[in-house]
């Protein structure tokens, strides 16, 4: 079995599109037999990826500090639920559980969790995969910019391709039955 970490936002986004694709996600990958790791909220996307694997009786496991247990509301019916120290706990947890990486859309702390997955993937900590799904063309400006360091020699082509762009559910759906969970290089 797979364990897909999910990064998302706390918020719902103006789109009721941002849901809908965050519940068309969750229900695939439990359907295909994945678990999933998230960031442990019961509010916005991440409530909205919860709430959906809970409903279809996937397994979920969700990572929050505890300092936003409150803030971010936690979810009092995940059963799997880590309440760690910091953001710095939240997120190795959440790499150590992880075979693959979704990015959904977000705010600041999404980007922060991609950057850094990608980063760790760029200098060979890992080699997990990872897909954005780029809902409503919410990602097209991070897309371009990903292209534009590839232009301007700040990156290079296979650097570029760690991070992978997907417009919708299928999309994401075929790439993850191509990838090949990968286990951690360098602890």
């Amino acid at each position: 079995m797979t364990t897909v970490c999910i990064f998302c936002g706390s918020r719902s986004g103006e789109s009721a599109q941002f849901a809908a694709e965050a519940r068309q996600v969750t229900r695939m990958l439990v359907e295909a037999g994945h678990a999933i790791v998230y960031g442990g909220g019961s509010v916005g996307i991440m409530g909205v990826v919860a709430e959906t694997a809970l409903q279809l009786g996937g397994r979920l496991t969700g990572v929050i500090p505890h300092g936003l247990a409150t803030r971010e509301l936690m979810h009092d019916r995940v059963e799997d639920m880590r309440v760690v120290s910091g953001m710095h706990s939240r997120k190795q947890l959440m790499h150590e559980l992880a075979d693959v990486y979704i990015v959904l859309p977000g705010g600041y702390g999404t980007m922060e969790e991609l950057f850094e997955a990608v980063t760790w993937s760029q200098l060979g900590i890992h080699d997990r995969p990872i897909g954005v799904l780029n809902c409503c063309g919410y990602y097209d400006g991070l897309r371009d910019l990903c292209d534009r360091m590839v232009a301007e020699a700040f990156l290079d082509v296979p650097t570029r391709q760690l991070l992978m762009f997907f417009s919708d559910c299928a999309e994401l759906a075929e790439w993850l039955r191509s990838v090949t969970p990968r286990s951690m290089v360098h602890g």
